[in-house]
């Protein structure tokens, strides 16, 4: 497999996992988080996606030993020209001032209007 970067770059997105501060149970949470980013489990969740691993030490344990390399996760100029997601919001963060960004609360009421 190859994972190529168009020219003008690219979105991204990272999964990331969230601790309410209202848990009932933070300790499971904790053991949870804990669990998912220790490298083997890290390792095997991003093979299993096919992205790079949040933790650099599951590189050393994914099961084809070029994943790391071909998903570029030690590669730090690589993702210089990838623009993260975020949560939708009115100032544009790419720059533009000329045009209004759509907040998140427009976002989440047409998710809701087309899902009916």
């Amino acid at each position: 497999m190859k994972v190529v970067l168009p020219q003008e770059g690219a979105t991204g997105w990272s999964d990331t996992w969230m601790l309410s501060s209202k848990a009932e149970h933070p300790n499971c949470a904790y053991k949870w988080m804990n669990w998912i980013i220790s490298p083997k489990v890290n390792a095997e969740v991003a093979e299993y996606y096919g992205e790079a691993p949040a933790n650099i030490k599951s590189c050393d344990q994914t099961s084809d030993p070029a994943f790391c390399d071909t998903f570029h996760a030690t590669d730090e100029s690589y993702w210089k020209d990838i623009a993260f997601w975020t949560t939708p919001i009115e100032q544009c963060l790419d720059g533009r001032t000329d045009v209004k960004c759509v907040p998140y609360a427009k976002w989440v009421q047409a998710w809701t209007e087309i899902k009916g």
